[in-house]
Parts: C-alpha cells; sequence; structure tokens
C-alpha cells in the first residue's frame, strides 16, 4: 500500500519549507506537473527544477517573477491552499507535497492542518527526510477518513497518530493498539511502533493523520526516474 501511495501522485507541491535531502530525488518522479507555493521557486533554482506553474501573491518570490508565475491575491487563504485549489481544479491530485517542514515552526503547524483540512483519500501526502547516523531517513505523512486501511511495513517503524479534529481510531498490529480511542487535540500516539508486517488502521469518526517511518519502502522503490543534475 506505501508503494501504491508513493506512485500514485500525478502533481507536485513544493512549498517554502526545506526541500527533502537531493538523494531522495531518485526516487520520485519529476517529470509531473510541479507546482511551487510562492518563495518555494527560489529554492528549487539550486536544484535545477523550474515549476510548471508558480502560485502564491508573490510576496517571497523578489521582482525577478519567473514565466510560470500565476498571481492569486486572496489574503483568506495560504499559498499552500492556494496551491491545493488549484491542482484540484486542474484534475492534479492526488499531489505530493515537500518541504512541509523545516523553517518557521508556525509554518510547519499550519502546513499540517492544511493538510488535514484538503485531504480525502489520499488526495494530499507529504515525503519529509533527515539524517540519522550519515543516511537518509524518510517520513510518510497521510490523512485517513472514516475508513479502515491496511499497510505493509517493516516491523518495528515508527509511527506516529496525530489529530487536529475530533475523531475516533483503532488499530492492529502496533505496540500499543488503540481501541475505539477518541483522539483530539489532548491525545495523541506519539513513536508508537508496529509488531506486525501488516497493520490496520480503522477511523470509524473524523480524520487523523499517520505518520509513518518508510526509510526501507523509499529505497526498495524501482528507480525508473531521470536524475536531475545537482
Amino acid at each position: 500500500m506505501v508503494q501504491k501511495i508513493l506512485n500514485s501522485y500525478k502533481s507536485i507541491i513544493f512549498l517554502n519549507g526545506e526541500i527533502p535531502n537531493k538523494k531522495l530525488f531518485d526516487y520520485i518522479n519529476l517529470n509531473v506537473p510541479i507546482i511551487a507555493a510562492d518563495g518555494a521557486s527560489n529554492k528549487l533554482k539550486n536544484y535545477l527544477i523550474e515549476p510548471t506553474f508558480n502560485i502564491g501573491d508573490g510576496d517571497s518570490i523578489g521582482n525577478n517573477k519567473p514565466n510560470s508565475f500565476i498571481k492569486i491575491l486572496d489574503q483568506n487563504k495560504t499559498d499552500f491552499e492556494k496551491s491545493i485549489i488549484f491542482a484540484k481544479n486542474l484534475n492534479l491530485l492526488p499531489a505530493l507535497v515537500l518541504g512541509i517542514s523545516g523553517g518557521e515552526i508556525d509554518h510547519t503547524i499550519g502546513n499540517t492542518q492544511i493538510i488535514m483540512k484538503y485531504s480525502d483519500d489520499n488526495s494530499l501526502f507529504f515525503l519529509d527526510t533527515y539524517h540519522q547516523k550519515n543516511s537518509i531517513k524518510a517520513k510518510l505523512g497521510i490523512v485517513l477518513n472514516k475508513k479502515e486501511f491496511n499497510l505493509k511495513l517493516n516491523e518495528n517503524s515508527i509511527i506516529t497518530i496525530v489529530s487536529f479534529e475530533e475523531s475516533v481510531i483503532s488499530t492492529k498490529g502496533l505496540k500499543w493498539d488503540l481501541k475505539n480511542k477518541n483522539m483530539n487535540h489532548n491525545y495523541y500516539s506519539l513513536r508508537n511502533y508496529n509488531t506486525s508486517k501488516e497493520v490496520l488502521f480503522k477511523v470509524s469518526k473524523g480524520k487523523t493523520l499517520i505518520i509513518l517511518d518508510i526509510t526501507q519502502e523509499i529505497l526498495s522503490l524501482k528507480k525508473p526516474f531521470v536524475k536531475i543534475p545537482i
């Protein structure tokens, strides 16, 4: 299921956070439409990546705006929200979101809440990477919405469950399983892990965000994509 999700995106949305480790690009299809949320296009220049569309109010880009820039001035929505709506209107969902974390912490929290708000049936998911002992680590964030969800993961993979709204969730295959647990702002499951290769999540009310350590799953993906010169 993880590989199915990772191969399902029709577009990539880059945010103005910390761009994932460049090694991850070996496993990402950069031939799909790329949407940069405002100032993210400046960071992509360092990776020689030209966005197909650059969406936002332009406050983070500077004076030399690219030809791909599309100005949207709605101040009731963030540039991330504008990018999601733009992608949906062009039938470019599901989208892989990169650069969700890093930078200012309020941006990271806000981006996570936006993922929760706009994601239905895995229409949005994010990858985040970090270094540990000279190796790349990858985490996948997906939103579960009132359904059962089966995953196959390497045992002892770190799993975090967080809800930004009231939800009810049950799990099977974790060290500390949840049984019809009412999740809200006062309860979350941080750094749990699976004792079985198959893990069942059942959300009977609301939405919840699942963050999975998928380092081994990423490295096992086939790499048919053209490597971008760095």
